[in-house]
């Protein structure tokens, strides 16, 4: 099952689309409309005066907006105010200043109060951080106090300050709390966040160089949190400006990577190399970096901007058609969350353009607190179903395996029925040419014998037990198992019985002979009549007095058993070489794999057999 069938999956549980477009809903409207409490008790400071440069002061009513009064030139100001205390208690009082945009620095009665909270110095401009910073004791005056408010605007702000309160500290905490968690803790979670998605991200692509969304997704997380850096850095480190510009380089390659990335994720291919669709943002980098002021807001304006809405307006059309014809469960995620980010983002756009005047809480830092989650449900989603699809491809190869072991199963039992009629076929084939050959001539000339008159009866006597001896030889050949001890125990009665009556003593050294595996009727039978043959040969021509028959296993990548059949007679010489004796022992050697020596000693002769303890298959040996 591929990607895009799981999706059209989840597309049948539209309880979870309409439960997270709720969700969604939701969050963007309590930010776009969200109402943070005020100190209770405590009157704010709502009319201070206003000078800037060599300007008359004015007097001017809190909340001041600046973008209400384009006449202001964009340059440092001053708002001034005078408070009582006249109910002047031990507690600590302090100044705090719920939203303003810019730097603020303050003072009372001459004395610059350090600002509070997260920062420990003068805030970053468009943080929408709360001012906080306790009044010491000594600098209070019993009935009238003076507060300087120094604002630095800048921004896409350019200068915002709320109402100002003056207070026991204890009564403005609580509303500071909330205001900071909201302005200064949200963004630093939603940073965080977005680093450690780019994190994991890299190392997912890393492990899987085919996932390029991961990749492309990594990179956008990495770039889109260059505008929380200022978070990370106390304030008396003044990177603010340097900080916005940079962020507005890497918006120009937000849109071209979002564009990569739907593609990715979707399964699309561009019209034109991915290289090409980099010129623009990568001109635009190096515009900013070298033009003039001015002159790159034209090419901004001309290049940039229209570039930019083009690739937004085909990421959505990517993401409508892939989640709407295509029913791409991942598709409608990010399009859910996507729509809701926008909706801040025309939040933002509206504060900036002075419509809602009054409002000065912007989220272009936590957009991404809708759009996080929906890119971790997706590679989550795309992470189970790789795993998903592992799992069954072991399954099916598992099942496969199963299948094929099944099938050898079956032909190795059908190659041992066919093997076993096979080598009963040629043990039939053996047994007849062993009668028909050996016994059949054995018998007929005994039948030749008897019926001729010169013929004594010791003769016929000796050939019938030859005959004899020879049948019994093949009857226990027939009871071979890959034990060969007890056929040899046979072989040592009938040898010592021969070698009594030619007056030969026979030594046998015996050892313990492993299973030789493979051993079948026909080579033990071949061994058999090969030491026969040899026994025989030392009995009638060597004139011996004894004959040493003894056992050995030699050592090698294949264990093999050496026979020894030394006689100390009168030798074996070069003409003895010639006979058929000699040459059907060779014969059997031959058939059965083996090795076989007949060496002259300075007394007697010694004949050498070694056989493997591990024999070919059936089809391999050849019968005698």
């Amino acid at each position: 099952m591929n990607a895009a069938s799981n999706s059209r999956v989840f597309w049948g549980r539209p309880s979870v689309l309409v439960f997270w477009s709720i969700i969604t809903a939701a969050i963007a409207f309590f930010l776009s409309f969200e109402l943070l409490p005020l100190p209770q008790g405590v009157t704010p400071l709502s009319v201070m005066t206003f000078e800037q440069g060599s300007e008359p002061s004015l007097q001017i009513r809190l909340p001041d907006n600046w973008r209400s009064h384009p006449e202001r030139p964009n340059e440092l100001a001053v708002y001034r105010a005078q408070f009582d205390d006249q109910d002047r208690r031990k507690e600590t009082w302090a100044v705090y200043i719920p939203s303003h945009s810019g730097q603020v620095q303050v003072t009372v009665n001459g004395l610059k109060l350090t600002g509070g909270g997260f920062f420990s110095g003068e805030l970053s401009a468009d943080q929408n951080a709360p001012y906080f910073a306790p009044i010491s004791p000594s600098v209070m005056e019993k009935k009238s106090n003076t507060i300087d408010i120094t604002l630095q605007p800048g921004g896409l702000l350019v200068g915002f300050l709320s109402q100002v309160y003056v207070g026991p500290a204890e009564q403005l905490r609580g509303s500071f709390d909330w205001y900071y968690s909201r302005a200064v803790r949200l963004p630093v979670l939603v940073v965080f966040w977005q680093l450690l998605l780019a994190a994991l991200l890299f190392l997912l692509w890393i492990s899987r160089r085919s996932e390029k969304a991961a990749l492309y997704c990594a990179i956008m997380m990495l770039m889109s949190s260059v505008h929380g850096i200022p978070v990370f850095l106390p304030s008396s480190i003044d990177v603010s400006e340097t900080v916005t510009q940079l962020g507005y380089v890497m918006n120009f390659w937000l849109s071209v990577l979002g564009l990569l990335f739907v593609c990715e994720l979707t399964g699309r291919h561009l019209p034109l190399k991915i290289r090409y669709f980099l010129l623009v943002p990568a001109a635009a980098t190096v515009a900013f970096v070298v033009l003039p002021e001015n002159l790159f807001r034209y090419f901004d304006l001309a290049v940039v901007v229209p570039f930019s809405q083009i690739i937004v307006v085909w990421i959505l059309f990517i993401l409508v058609r892939s989640a709407i014809w295509e029913k791409r469960w991942d598709a409608s995620i990010l399009l859910i969350s996507i729509i809701g980010a926008c909706a801040l983002v025309v939040h933002d756009s509206l504060i900036i353009m002075n419509v809602l005047d009054d409002s000065n809480i912007l989220h272009f830092r936590t957009v991404y607190i809708l759009i996080l989650p929906a890119l971790s449900i997706v590679f989550f989603q795309r992470l189970t179903e790789s795993m998903n699809q592992v799992d069954s491809l072991v399954s099916t190869l598992e099942d496969r395996i199963e299948q094929k072991e099944r099938q050898l199963r079956e032909t190795y039992e059908q190659r041992q029925v066919l093997e076993g009629r096979q080598a009963l076929n040629d043990e039939r084939q053996r047994i007849m040419r062993d009668v028909h050959d050996g016994l059949g001539g054995q018998l007929m000339s005994i039948i030749a014998m008897a019926t001729s008159r010169d013929t004594k009866p010791d003769a016929i006597e000796e050939s019938a037990r030859a005959a004899l001896e020879d049948l019994r030889t093949m009857i226990y050949s027939l009871g071979i198992n890959e034990d060969i001890t007890g056929l040899l125990g046979t072989f040592r009665e009938r040898a010592e019985q021969q070698l009594a009556l030619q007056g030969i003593e026979l030594e046998w050294n015996m050892i313990e002979i492993p299973p030789i595996e493979g051993l079948t009727p026909s080579a033990a039978l071949n061994v058999m009549r090969i030491m026969q043959e040899a026994v025989t040969n030392a009995a009638k021509h060597s004139g011996a007095k004894g004959v040493k028959i003894g056992f050995r296993l030699i050592a090698g990548e294949v264990e093999k058993l050496r026979i020894e059949i030394e006689d100390n007679g009168c030798g074996i010489s070069q003409r003895d070489t010639s006979g058929h004796g000699l040459e059907n022992m060779a014969q059997r050697t031959a058939a059965i794999d083996g090795e076989l020596e007949v060496d002259p000693l300075r007394e007697g002769t010694l004949v050498s057999l070694t056989i493997p303890t591990k024999f070919k298959t059936q089809s391999q040996v050849k019968p005698t």
